[in-house]
């Protein structure tokens, strides 16, 4: 898996004007904390020490909490600094945001409307009422409004439904909503807790999940809507790929070329299974350089784990090759089923990628590879 692009997913503080109930970070909304300018310079020249000899493109994902409660003229100087440290070695970096859209002031229109920011996620179930304001009022109303603003300023952005027991069962609904739009989005299962028993009520099970996403498969391949469902499409890629026979030799090697760091406020860095689990932190970023964390007990242990997560998941899976065994190296321990004892499987990938092939090959005419190669690398 050779990876020409790094996503630093940055929490750049994790105060938030919401209280979802789901939310992995509930714990810690409250806390105002953000990092430094300083901090955040040191980060990117750690970074650039690593990579000035390999100028592979940093994606930093700006997250929380709530980024844009950050007023927007910090942003402005984080990419002051991003073109001293990155820049000027020749590392080619974006910026993205992940973000609520409750605040949409004319500052923050000013920062998204400024190129700054190469993509603009936003958080959106539209069924369930979980994503509720401090005072426990749906924030729903708001968002609605600053999405319109964005479609009427010609600003594009993407969508974020989480999937539990209350969004599931409306899976139509909500492709025919970001159909409508004309917005790609991503279908996320509940895949961390905040606390004990946070999501009893709310996670759905493997079954349950593939269930929708062989649900959400059809709606695609019916559709000749151009956007893109994630992680649907990733998966119909493994299924074509597999047909194809074409793209075989695709591993997911973290120790080579690990896909998204998670940068916590105080600097601290993660693999995406493994926060908060400080025995597999890799160090801190704003303090030493990226190489020697690759060198870290944390990161090294971070690395054994996830191997042994895809020997035991895919190994004997007929998809390895074509599906790199991401998804199961960077499984978080809510995601990590089980059987035969301690021994990981694959609950949801494999059985989505079986359903998408066979529906494939039973209707080949209809669904023709060339068809739908155009459709997966979405519009021109």
């Amino acid at each position: 898996m050779h990876v020409r692009n790094v996503e630093w997913v940055v929490k750049i503080s994790k105060h938030c004007n919401l209280r979802c109930t789901y939310c992995y970070e509930f714990p810690f909304l409250a806390d105002r904390a953000r990092m430094s300018l300083a901090d955040l310079e040191a980060m990117f020249r750690n970074i650039a020490s690593y990579y000035a000899s390999d100028p592979k493109r940093m994606d930093f994902v700006w997250h929380g909490g709530e980024p844009l409660l950050i007023e927007p003229d910090y942003y402005f100087r984080i990419r002051e600094l991003q073109e001293k440290e990155l820049g000027e070695q020749g590392i080619p970096y974006t910026n993205s945001i992940q973000t609520n859209l409750t605040v949409l002031t004319p500052h923050v229109l000013e920062l998204v409307k400024s190129g700054m920011l190469s993509n603009i996620g936003v958080s959106l179930d539209l069924f369930g009422d979980q994503r509720v304001n401090v005072a426990g009022r749906p924030s729903q109303p708001t968002v609605l409004r600053n999405m319109q603003r964005l479609i009427d300023e010609g600003i594009s952005f993407g969508c974020i439904t989480v999937l539990s027991r209350l969004t599931a069962p409306h899976i139509d609904a909500i492709y025919e909503f970001f159909e409508e739009i004309d917005a790609s989005f991503r279908l996320l299962p509940i895949y961390r807790t905040g606390y004990a028993n946070q999501q009893d009520d709310l996670a759905l099970t493997d079954q349950e999940i593939v269930s929708v996403f062989k649900r959400a498969v059809d709606l695609w391949l019916r559709s000749d809507s151009s956007i893109q469902v994630r992680p649907i499409h990733d998966y119909i890629v493994n299924a074509v790929g597999k047909l194809s026979t074409a793209h075989r030799g695709n591993y997911y090697d973290k120790l080579a070329d690990e896909v998204v760091y998670i940068v916590q406020p105080d600097g601290s860095i993660y693999s995406v299974a493994d926060p908060p689990d400080e025995n597999l932190c890799h160090g801190n970023i704003f303090e030493k350089p990226l190489g020697e964390l690759k060198r870290s007990a944390g990161y090294l242990r971070a690395v054994a784990r996830a191997a042994t997560r895809i020997q035991e998941a895919c190994s004997d899976c007929e998809y390895h090759g074509v599906c790199s065994g991401y998804f199961m190296g960077e499984a978080t321990p809510e995601q990590r089923q089980t059987r035969d004892g301690d021994r990981v499987r694959c609950g949801v990938a494999k059985p989505v990628q079986q359903y998408i092939e066979r529906i494939l090959t039973e209707n080949s005419a209809l669904h023709g590879q060339a068809a739908l190669t155009q459709r997966l690398a979405g519009p021109q």
